[in-house]
C-alpha cells in the first residue's frame, strides 16, 4: 500500500453512536486523541485531501465516529473517533462521547490496531495513558503520534521520541512511535508504512 492508495480515500459516513454504525467486516484502524491533537490534519495529509476530515481551531470539532473507505474496495477503512479532553462541550455530551468510545473498542471486531495521537510538546496525559493501556490489556497494536513536530528543533523531537519509547518499554503489545507532523509532512511515510504493516 503506497500513498497512491490512500488518495482513494473517500468518505464512508458519521456514525453518533455503536448502534449507527456500518456491518463489522474487513478491517479498520481508529485514530484517537485529545481534542487538541490535530487528528483530522494527520487523516488530511495522510491521504493528500486537505478536505477529507474538517479541520477547525475549534476543539471537539468531531463529535461522531467517522468513517472513511481507504482504496478501491471497502474492505479497508480509517475511523475517526471523537477527541477526548478539553472540547468546549458540555460534560454530559462530553460522557456521551466517551461511552460511545468506548462501546466501539470494545465491541469493533474488525479494530486492527488503535492510531493515538498526542501533541508533542503535551504528550501523555491522562486520558492517553488510559487507552495505551486499555490496548496493552487487550494486546491490541498501536501507533502513538507526536503530532506537531513542526514546532520543535530537531533535537527537541529526537528527545521527545525517545523519552516516548522509554515510558513504553514495559508494553508486551506491539507499537509504534513516530513523529509527526501535517504541515510540513515529517513522518506521514512512515506512519503508511505502519499502517500497511497491522491493516
Amino acid at each position: 500500500m503506497n500513498n497512491t492508495y490512500f488518495q482513494n480515500a473517500k468518505f464512508a459516513g458519521s456514525y453518533p453512536t455503536i448502534e449507527d454504525l456500518p456491518v463489522d467486516e474487513g478491517s479498520e484502524i481508529a485514530f484517537c486523541g485529545r481534542s487538541n491533537c490535530g487528528k483530522s490534519s494527520i487523516l488530511n495529509a495522510l491521504t493528500n485531501n486537505k478536505k477529507l476530515a474538517k479541520t477547525s481551531k475549534t476543539p471537539g470539532r468531531t463529535q461522531a465516529i467517522n468513517f472513511f473507505d481507504i482504496g478501491l474496495s471497502d474492505e479497508f477503512k480509517i475511523v475517526d473517533l471523537p477527541g477526548y479532553g478539553y472540547a468546549k462541550v458540555s460534560k454530559k455530551m462530553r460522557s456521551a462521547w466517551g461511552q460511545e468510545i468506548e462501546k466501539y473498542l470494545m465491541r469493533r471486531k474488525s479494530l486492527n490496531a488503535l492510531c493515538i495521537i498526542m501533541d508533542i510538546r503535551h504528550p501523555f496525559k491522562e486520558d492517553d495513558f488510559n487507552l495505551i493501556d486499555w490496548c496493552e490489556s487487550k494486546d491490541l497494536p498501536m501507533i502513538l503520534l507526536l503530532n506537531k513536530a513542526d514546532k520543535l528543533s530537531k533535537n527537541k523531537i529526537s528527545q521527545a521520541t525517545f523519552s516516548a519509547e522509554k515510558k513504553l518499554e514495559r508494553l508486551s503489545t506491539k507499537h509504534y512511535v513516530l513523529a509527526t507532523s501535517a504541515t510540513n509532512k515529517t513522518g506521514i511515510e512512515s506512519l503508511l508504512a505502519r499502517i500497511n504493516e497491522l491493516k
